[in-house]
């Protein structure tokens, strides 16, 4: 009797054990994937920042500095709404991967506790 106990316990703790490593393996590939678009956005700015300041050396007139930073802002903005689009997208689509993992811990749980509280029963009669 004792032993299956131990038997129930050890069998729920692998499911936890599982249950998590799922869990972090979803969370690094999310991780991942909004890393790689903050990174996408750095090396936006870093290349804006170079194209301006190459500008500054390059431009005589005013009126064609402005003009040509006024290109170049709106040309990062456009990647900072592409990069946000697509992040909230990564977010979003994670939400049914998140979903699926609740879902089966909470069956796994479940299932623990019926067992549980059938070895009990058992076991009091």
């Amino acid at each position: 009797m004792e032993n299956n106990y131990f038997e129930q316990f050890n069998t729920y703790g692998k499911a936890a054990t599982e249950s998590a490593k799922a869990l972090e393996t979803l969370n690094t590939k999310i991780f991942g994937q909004l890393t790689q678009k903050n990174m996408e956005l750095f090396n936006s700015a870093i290349e804006i920042n170079n194209r301006f300041v190459s500008l500054l050396g390059n431009t005589k007139d005013v009126q064609t500095l402005l003009t040509e930073q006024a290109q170049l802002t709106s040309e990062y903005t456009g990647k900072v709404v592409e990069v946000i689009r697509d992040a909230s997208e990564i977010v979003v689509g994670s939400s049914d991967e998140y979903q699926a993992w609740f879902e089966d811990s909470v069956k796994s749980a479940a299932e623990f506790g019926r067992e549980a509280a059938t070895t009990l029963s058992k076991n009091a009669a």
